[in-house]
């Protein structure tokens, strides 16, 4: 579970503003229609340059396990994203001059600042509460560059396509993953903000399976816990592992072949993905967690604000494994979530048991619910192992391997709130 640092807040609607007014001699009527055309034209030259995509990694010889299998002819996000860089020469080109194909094409970036404009003060803003894909038609005459990629990152999400899980569908989500699975005993605990348990998830079988799926036969994965930490390095924010004083565990990431390939392993994140009804790779590699009596994670909410800018989008939920039975504490508190009797939520560590939580609004997925901060309360007697399953409302694993989950850096800009 990552440490968050800051609070997302909601951007307030405004109505439309008037476009600005031009110092040019062109009238306000002719410039758009010119600088509409020059757009247009830059654009087209700008997808014609698109490369063909390269596959994720080459076909593996032999036997294919199901992970494998998702991976051969699959395309990275983005990768259909064509290169826009400017040859020698185009500096000061202008709108006028871009018009022409071939400027655009040799100029692409250059073209892109000039034609591609915002026509309203409020674009930025609009952008952010996800008004380029539910406002379509007039974002997209208004508002280019708020709501394009930014051609010369190909890191950068897409404004105009809504993501898997956007507003108005945790509901709908949760309702699902309850109504349709009755066989591991799912039970509310809350529905603003939602929270689940799954009372009968997994077998003893599978419990030690995925223990030694992620962590090794004999725990030789497992290393002191971290917590993802925003930097500045070269004018980019990129996300960090560092130690932290609010997080004494171990845990162990499903990053090496004896994890991937494993059957059970394979089985269990089927289990999940089936419920909250998202491709596979949505979701974040397994994370195996143990702590020992006395360890815990203090208050925390698993949301990464750097990864709003970043193309897998932020994490929208989380899965909790519970894989061992702890003698006495070891709870996962919820202390701004309360039960019917007014006391903080808490759910107890059962081996077999899970609980899934929605780390954003309802209203919009893409701004942090603080209600959902968190604590994993110390085990007085017995060892606790859990494990982390953290789902984004976008492909993470493409992102990952293409170098876009935030890890090696994003812009400044800041695409949602």
């Amino acid at each position: 579970m990552a440490k968050s640092k800051g609070k997302s807040s909601a951007a307030k609607p405004s109505k439309p503003s008037k476009p600005r007014p031009s110092s040019s001699s062109l009238s306000s009527s002719a410039l758009l229609t010119l600088s509409l055309a020059a757009a247009a034209a830059a654009y087209a030259a700008y997808v014609l340059r698109a490369p063909p995509p390269p596959p994720l990694s080459p076909p593996a010889a032999g036997g294919l396990s199901p992970f494998e299998q998702r991976q051969q002819g699959r395309t990275l996000p983005g990768a259909d994203r064509p290169a826009c860089a400017d040859a020698a020469g185009c500096a000061g080109v202008g709108a006028a001059e871009c018009a022409a194909p071939a400027v655009a094409s040799r100029c692409c970036a250059s073209c892109f600042r000039a034609t591609c404009v915002d026509l309203d003060a409020a674009c930025v803003e609009k952008a952010q509460r996800g008004a380029c894909y539910l406002e379509a038609e007039y974002m997209n005459a208004t508002c280019c560059h708020a709501c394009s990629p930014d051609p010369e990152d190909p890191c950068s999400p897409d404004p105009r396509v809504r993501p898997r899980v956007a507003e108005g569908d945790l509901g709908k989500i949760f309702r699902r993953g309850v109504e349709e699975y009755p066989q591991y005993a799912p039970r509310v605990y809350s529905e603003d903000p939602w929270v689940v348990g799954f009372d009968n998830l997994l077998t003893d079988e599978e419990c030690q399976g995925v223990i030694e799926a992620v962590g090794g036969k004999n725990g030789e994965y497992l290393k002191p816990s971290t917590t993802a930490q925003a930097v500045k390095e070269n004018g980019r924010i990129v996300l960090r592992d560092v130690p932290d004083d609010i997080r004494t565990s171990w845990n162990a990431w499903c990053q090496h072949a004896g994890c991937y390939n494993h059957p059970i392993h394979e089985r269990v994140i089927t289990r999940i993905m089936d419920i909250v009804g998202l491709p596979h790779d949505y979701a974040e590699h397994m994370q195996l967690l143990k702590y020992g009596p006395g360890e815990y994670y203090r208050l925390h909410h698993d949301w990464i604000p750097e990864q709003l800018q970043a193309l897998c989008g932020p994490r929208v939920f989380t899965f909790f494994l519970y894989l061992s039975d702890v003698e006495e504490g070891g709870g996962t508190r919820f202390p701004y979530i309360k039960d019917k009797d007014g006391k903080p939520i808490t759910v107890m560590p059962r081996k077999g048991t899970a609980v899934w939580w929605a780390h954003g609004l309802e209203s919009n997925p893409w701004q942090k619910d603080d209600r959902t901060h968190h604590e994993a309360m110390p085990p007085i007697k017995g060892v606790k192992l859990a494990a982390n399953y953290w789902i984004h409302g976008s492909d993470f694993k493409g992102s990952m391997a293409a170098g876009c989950d935030g890890r090696s850096g994003v812009k400044g800009r800041v695409w949602r709130k």
